[in-house]
């Protein structure tokens, strides 16, 4: 599933996208609670207005019990 955000911020450089990327992706994970726990693989990737990517992140997880 891709759910881009064709918003945006407008961040002072890339020390401040890595900090609100992780911020991001955190809530994101906190919200999505044990349905995130399917082994897929969920990726954030952070570009800039000109779609250069600043920065990705990737997670998966999976409940082995």
């Amino acid at each position: 599933m891709n759910l881009p955000d064709d918003e945006g911020l407008e961040l002072a450089g890339r020390d401040e996208a890595h900090t609100e990327a992780i911020v991001t992706a955190g809530e994101m994970l906190r919200e999505s609670g044990r349905k995130f726990l399917h082994g897929d693989v969920w990726e954030m990737c952070v570009t800039v207005e000109a779609g250069k990517t600043v920065c990705r992140l990737r997670f998966s997880a999976e409940d082995c019990g």
